[in-house]
């Protein structure tokens, strides 16, 4: 897909906090300044939401020209999510006009990237209107199976598969990665880059030892919380019509934002004497008897069946409140390993949610601190209860206790589509994968661009960083090939 996940997110645009680029400057990172970052940040936005561009302090920390529009979305429950932040705001989640500014145990909407119901990809901002420029060539259902590196060990081209018949592509000044967190060290482990000892067990002739190739896996992980209440009350065959028609009409409705979540977000901490937040809640709203919920458990989520239905069977009488837990800042890590030597193959995938027990421990002690929404007036007000998964492993546990939601993580854990650090950047190939110029260690001409090479997790959603890093690299190679 051209835009890669942007194309398909839930289009959250929610950058995190500082404080976490900082540690990558601190890390020996030289290019990667909290200055350099915002920067970066500001150089791709285009923010077109008035309200924000009317606040002066808030305006100014966002880009007004950059490729990519930002903007508040018009949520078809807006009502609703306006009263889960007031209820997030009585808990203790202050409610802040920009959560990108102000992200410390705080709530509010989050901005998007779309625009009058329009999704804005990175293939709409940036791949679309260079699309004829004569330097570019756009070539559909085409693999990358090797990078070419000559006895140099310097990289001159790819090759690539295209319709069954491969080609050689070459390059007079660099080659560039950018297959995301995942593909990008398969394609460098198949290429020759990578631990030795797997690259051998692969039948692959190992060019530069890199042992953290497709190491230190980082994703953020996602538990659900589910609430049901007496809102929002279900959705007629009109309310749906209506909808599709407000869609055509003024870009407003149901078809307008993502089905997976609203733009309500909170962001906090379990932990004393800390100044950054290292968890999430998304607010996903589900009317009464909704049509699409067995289907958006099972394909988003792949849910088991026995699973669904319960869900499904409360929601028969009851709206549903999908609040999606998210751990910010993991300890665990996993890793991507080859499972052949076959670029078509896919590559194994070992996120080790909850490897350290420290995860599990804040996952537990951040859902029980979400479930505290039903203490506030509103949930109350909507007689709001929390629902029992039928997960026989947990039955045994007291709905709302520590022990249950552990026993929940660990069966229930799925991705929220943020892996990170498979090849991140660093001074040493001992630790890393790029230099700070995101220069493949040991390969001349080859750099990674993605969001694999961030050296940290962010607490924040990774579209905007990644989409960052994408604006800093491209001023790091145009600095570099000046000549």
């Amino acid at each position: 897909m051209l835009g890669g996940c942007s194309g398909i997110n839930a289009m959250i645009y929610f950058r995190g906090d500082k404080q976490v680029f900082q540690t990558w400057y601190d890390g020996g990172n030289k290019e990667w300044s909290v200055d350099q970052v915002l920067k970066y940040f500001k150089k791709s936005q285009n923010l077109q939401n008035q309200d924000m561009l009317n606040n002066p302090t808030i305006s100014e920390q966002y880009g007004h020209d950059g490729p990519l529009v930002i903007n508040k979305v018009n949520n078809t429950f807006s009502d609703i999510a306006e009263k889960v932040i007031d209820s997030w705001n009585e808990m203790g989640f202050k409610r802040v006009n920009d959560l990108n500014l102000e992200n410390f145990m705080a709530s509010g909407t989050v901005t998007s990237t779309s625009a009058d119901g329009v999704r804005q990809s990175t293939d709409r901002a940036y791949l679309t209107p260079a699309a004829k420029r004569p330097n570019l060539k756009i070539l559909k259902k085409t693999i990358a199976t090797k990078i070419l590196i000559d006895k140099n060990l310097k990289a001159y081209g790819v090759e690539v598969e295209k319709d069954g018949k491969k080609m050689t592509l070459t390059t007079s000044r660099e080659v560039i990665v950018s297959a995301g967190a995942i593909e990008s060290p398969k394609l460098l482990m198949l290429s020759g880059i990578g631990p030795e000892k797997h690259l051998q067990e692969n039948d692959i002739t190992c060019l530069v030892d890199s042992p953290m190739v497709g190491q230190n896996l980082q994703d953020h992980c996602l538990v659900p919380i589910l609430i049901y209440g007496n809102e929002p009350r279900e959705m007629t065959d009109a309310d749906i019509y209506r909808s599709q028609i407000d869609y055509l009409a003024h870009r407003k409705g149901i078809l307008s934002h993502s089905d997976l979540a609203t733009d309500a977000l909170a962001v906090y901490t379990t932990y004393k004497n800390t100044t950054y937040s290292n968890m999430q809640n998304i607010l996903s709203v589900l009317p009464k008897n909704s049509r699409t919920i067995g289907e958006l458990f099972k394909s988003a989520f792949n849910y088991n069946e026995s699973v669904v239905e319960s869900i499904i069977e409360l929601n028969k009488d009851y709206g549903t409140f999908f609040i999606l837990f998210d751990l910010l800042k993991p300890y665990s890590s996993g890793n991507i390993s080859l499972s052949s030597n076959d670029p078509k193959d896919k590559p194994l995938i070992f996120p080790n949610y909850f490897n350290d027990p420290r995860d599990l421990d804040d996952a537990a002690a951040g859902i029980k601190m979400a479930t505290k929404v039903l203490e506030t007036d509103y949930f109350k007000s909507i007689g709001a209860f929390l629902g029992r998964m039928n997960l026989p492993e947990c039955d045994k546990f007291e709905l709302d206790s520590a022990d249950y939601w552990k026993c929940i993580s660990k069966n229930m854990v799925s991705t929220i589509f943020h892996p990170v650090r498979t090849t991140q950047m660093g001074p040493s190939i001992d630790s890393s994968v790029v230099d700070s110029r995101l220069r493949v260690h040991g390969v001349k001409n080859l750099r990674v661009i993605d969001a694999g090479v961030m050296p940290t997790t962010v607490n924040g959603n990774l579209n905007a960083v990644t989409i960052m890093v994408g604006e800093r690299g491209s001023d790091l190679i145009k600095e570099d090939n000046k000549n």
